[in-house]
């Protein structure tokens, strides 16, 4: 029998387990467990302070993201043992998983499937032990059989450092197209400007810039940032939301996106993918994205400015501020960039795409 099992980190179960949640963030959890396939989830547990300081002080040395031992127990061991394809759903996990996977590689037939996104392009905190970092990636990678990459660029950068270049696949990012669509959407009657994120890739610098300047427009920040949390604006409604907490499910996202007429994502330039999953949940429902072209953006084939989305080549909020508002009354454009991002996530982003393409791997 094909037993498959994920590690998550945790609290990422119960979500799965909650209709209010998309598909976009199991990684193929639920639609191979509904193919009636033996799948198994084993969840970060937090450990004691000594094991909590060492991962704290190996993650700001290494500049890796790691959880010492926290999947580390007979329960755990027993599941993997049995196991035929192991799915570890981001680096965090993937690094957290390496002890026990160094034993299973050796003693049990396992196939190892690896998701990233920003493995490669990590900020390295100590230029000394750059090699330290890049030796940790490739040990890794020796122990993984299948490695997805969800942005192009970064699958480059993989490429010129791991020598089995076979195991190293891009797998672009994919979003849940029938959760997220909408028919209860109407650009000319929505007001509001909406931000939604919390990772560093975000230029919120940027962003309290354009909202302060912009004091006619309504802007709201769904973020957990305390930079936007302490932010006072009169124009900009703050809500507290991280996808990590339950302060805000998928289902009140959608609602969000619904009655938006633009969503900006300022970001900083870097090579890792950033801001991929709002913007394709927000050109699912059908509202406009605009969003800085960096060196990390996912897909620079299929995305065309003007047509399904709105590039910015400038971090100069004055250089925002006017396209904000050449677009914000043009509703005509709006209306076509909307048609045109619903088809292109439905045609190419669709997560039946990657739910099919994973089925394939670990069933053959």
């Amino acid at each position: 029998m094909n037993n498959i099992t994920y590690i998550f980190s945790g609290g990422r179960i119960v979500k799965a387990n909650n209709k209010n949640y998309s598909d976009d963030f199991f990684y193929g959890y639920r639609y191979l467990k509904n193919k009636n396939l033996n799948v198994n989830v084993i969840e970060f547990e937090k450990k004691n302070y000594f094991f909590e300081r060492l991962s704290y002080y190996f993650s700001k040395y290494s500049s890796l993201p790691l959880s010492l031992f926290s999947i580390l127990s007979l329960q755990n061991l027993k599941i993997l043992k049995k196991t035929d394809n192991l799915i570890l759903v981001n680096e965090s996990v993937g690094f957290s998983a390496l002890i026990p996977l160094i034993y299973l590689k050796k003693k049990h037939k396992i196939k190892t499937h690896l998701i990233v996104m920003g493995l490669f392009s990590k900020q390295i905190n100590y230029k000394i032990l750059k090699k330290l970092h890049y030796q940790l990636i490739v040990l890794l990678i020796n122990y993984i059989d299948r490695v997805y990459f969800l942005g192009k660029k970064e699958h480059e950068l993989a490429s010129r450092i791991i020598t089995n270049k076979k195991k190293l696949i891009f797998s672009p990012f994919c979003v849940h197209y029938d959760f997220w669509k909408s028919q209860n959407i109407d650009l000319s009657k929505n007001e509001y400007i909406l931000f939604i994120g919390n990772d560093g890739n975000r230029d919120f610098d940027l962003l309290v810039k354009i909202a302060r300047e912009m004091k006619d427009k309504k802007f709201i920040f769904i973020s957990s940032n305390y930079e936007l949390l302490d932010s006072k604006l009169k124009n900009v409604k703050i809500i507290n939301g991280n996808w990590k907490s339950d302060y805000i499910s998928d289902i009140d996202i959608k609602k969000f996106y619904e009655n938006a007429r633009l969503i900006i994502l300022p970001l900083k330039e870097s090579s890792q993918p950033s801001g991929q999953s709002v913007a394709l949940q927000a050109m699912s429902v059908g509202v406009p994205v605009m969003i800085s072209k960096t060196e990390g953006f996912w897909d620079s084939k299929n995305f065309k400015d003007q047509s399904n989305i709105l590039f910015q080549e400038n971090n100069d909020y004055k250089y925002w501020i006017k396209n904000i508002n050449s677009i914000y009354s043009d509703i005509q454009l709006l209306n076509h960039i909307s048609k045109n991002a619903t088809i292109l996530v439905e045609q190419k982003y669709n997560i039946q795409s990657f739910n099919n393409f994973l089925l394939e791997e670990v069933v053959n």
